[in-house]
């Protein structure tokens, strides 16, 4: 008798968890997975990386800028660059959130150089493709879609602690965030990426 009840209620669990396991998204699936890796992926872009200090960032800001590579767009406030062998030029803006005097998210923003509102070619909903292009040849494929009722369709990729989210800003913008999930700026926007379109050692891209 002891033995079939350990038997059905081992069979009871063995149900528990498949049932759990059937419920969860496929984000959160990936998310899960990887953050019970435990391995860290802190690289961002151009020797940016998770982590970094507010003072290695400006000071990395500077070496890029004599380099030509990085400069600021046009109101100042934001770091800009554009991504190689792109044709018509698609421009890249970003600058980092800091917590505790360090990089803990990023949001990037593409736009094409010629975009102009009578000419949908360059609109971001044509631009998008070639974005998660760019960003499977930096982090590799695996971006998942995500369907959302106010923000449409987006993309994510999570790698270690470190989550990519893609998707439309506006008819003129994409959108992309980098987000460490191990040290986030506010744990309650990265339980569902739809809601906020967000996040190895230090690489240069």
């Amino acid at each position: 008798m002891k033995q079939q009840g350990l038997i059905l209620w081992s069979l009871i669990l063995l149900v528990s968890l498949f049932v759990m396991s059937g419920c969860q998204s496929d984000y959160e699936k990936m998310r899960n997975r990887e953050l019970a890796s435990g391995i860290r992926h802190d690289s961002l872009f151009f020797g940016f990386y998770m982590g970094m200090p507010n003072q290695d960032f400006f000071a990395h800001c500077l070496k890029l800028n004599r380099q030509r590579i990085l400069t600021n767009d046009g109101g100042g406030r934001k770091v800009k660059c554009y991504l190689k062998n792109t044709e018509p030029r698609i421009a890249m803006t970003f600058y980092p959130n800091f917590k505790d005097g360090k990089i803990r998210e990023i949001p990037v923003e593409f736009y094409y150089e010629t975009w102009a509102p009578w000419n949908k070619e360059y609109w971001s909903e044509k631009l998008l493709p070639r974005v998660l292009g760019v960003l499977e040849k930096w982090y590799g494929k695996g971006f998942i879609k995500v369907e959302d009722k106010e923000k449409g369709t987006i993309y994510v990729k999570v790698d270690g602690n470190r989550q990519i989210v893609v998707g439309i800003k506006n008819d003129q913008q994409v959108k992309a965030n980098f987000t460490d999930l191990l040290n986030p700026m506010n744990p309650n926007e990265i339980e569902n990426p739809a809601a906020m379109p967000k996040t190895t050692s230090k690489t240069t891209r």
